[in-house]
């Protein structure tokens, strides 16, 4: 089984010794796009890979509406394969971007672990320096430029929007993991940041996670839009992370874009939730992107 950003998956044969593939199951969505591989530079010197997935015939020269996907942790990798939602944003128009952040394991251990616990703000600065590299090329503008990531992704998302909101037009935290100070008092989320961030034991690691906190970081500023999605019944990043977050940026938020929370019912953490559940929180948050962004039928034919 095989996909790529631009088609669903397939199912392949090759017999050893044969110079051609059979195909066994042909994809059943193939996207009218361009794909390429970018990179930016870190402030330490690192290039960070990334993605991007084009409508076909899209202007290249003309800022387009952009969407960054990323994660950077757990030693888990994005990989340049078929997303239907995702999908479903370049068949309206919009251009997607694939970020490789380190914390991630697309390029290895020594990549995960230059992002791991005591260097996790590592991932912050490369998506930071991915976002400004897209805007610097000329590929779109901060009032085009969103964001999304799911988990701990969803972690990353809320320190974007808060330590740089004028980076981005609309920011997606889903399922997200935002009060790393309140998540010690659940013995999962205790057991995950003592793993992956910080001893909450020791004073001074303590001091640490406030600068990684989405929610301890959020003071009185004008802030990009906002849809945070999350799950009733997520036991990984229970919702309270999102009704919290939703509430302080809400009462913080001095300009005129909206703060939206939707807290799903019957709904895990990903893999944990029914299709239809799934398809309607996917349809939801495409919504609200295409609209913040501006796409139209006439951006979406070209």
């Amino acid at each position: 089984a095989f996909s790529t950003p631009t088609s669903s998956w397939g199912v392949y044969r090759h017999r050893p010794g044969e110079a051609d593939i059979e195909t066994l199951s042909a994809p059943a969505v193939t996207l009218d796009a361009d794909v390429a591989f970018e990179r930016a530079v870190a402030p330490d010197g690192v290039e960070i890979p990334y993605h991007v997935v084009r409508p076909a015939g899209s202007d290249p020269t003309r800022p387009a509406p952009t969407l960054i996907s990323a994660y950077g942790a757990a030693n888990v990798p994005l990989l340049p394969q078929y997303r239907p939602e995702m999908a479903a944003f370049v068949a309206a128009g919009g251009v997607l971007v694939q970020a490789h952040l380190r914390g991630g394991g697309e390029f290895g251990r020594d990549w995960y672990l230059a992002a791991h616990r005591e260097r996790k703000h590592v991932r912050d600065r490369d998506l930071v320096a991915v976002a400004e590299h897209l805007v610097t090329t000329g590929l779109t503008t901060p009032g085009r430029l969103a964001l999304t990531g799911g988990s701990d992704g969803g972690l990353m998302c809320g320190i974007a929007l808060t330590t740089r909101p004028e980076l981005w037009c609309a920011v997606l935290p889903m399922a997200p993991l935002l009060d790393l100070i309140g998540g010690t008092r659940d013995p999962y989320l205790d057991f995950v940041i003592r793993k992956a961030w910080a001893d909450p034991d020791d004073p001074a690691e303590v001091r640490r996670l406030l600068r990684l906190s989405p929610y301890q970081l959020i003071g009185p500023g004008v802030f990009p839009a906002v849809y945070l999605q999350a799950g009733a019944t997520d036991p990984r990043c229970p919702p309270w992370h999102a009704r919290k977050f939703a509430a302080r940026l809400q009462a913080a938020q001095e300009g005129d874009a909206p703060i939206l929370l939707h807290v799903f019912d019957n709904a895990g953490h990903g893999a944990a939730t029914s299709y239809e559940v799934a398809t309607a929180q996917d349809a939801e948050w495409l919504a609200f992107l295409i609209r913040t962004l501006g796409l139209g039928p006439q951006e979406a034919s070209g």
